[in-house]
């Protein structure tokens, strides 16, 4: 029983690991279409 306890943490452990070093897909460069933020607030004024 200990070992299936043991083992079974250790995947859990090993999978968090793997998925929290991965590189995020969130950085991407921005979309070259839309323009920035600060522009529109330049605008609003």
């Amino acid at each position: 029983m200990k070992k299936l306890i043991f083992g079974a943490f250790t995947t859990i452990l090993s999978t968090a690991l793997l998925f929290g070093c991965g590189t995020p897909n969130d950085e991407q460069e921005p979309d070259p279409t839309e323009e920035p933020s600060e522009q529109h607030e330049d605008q609003n004024q």
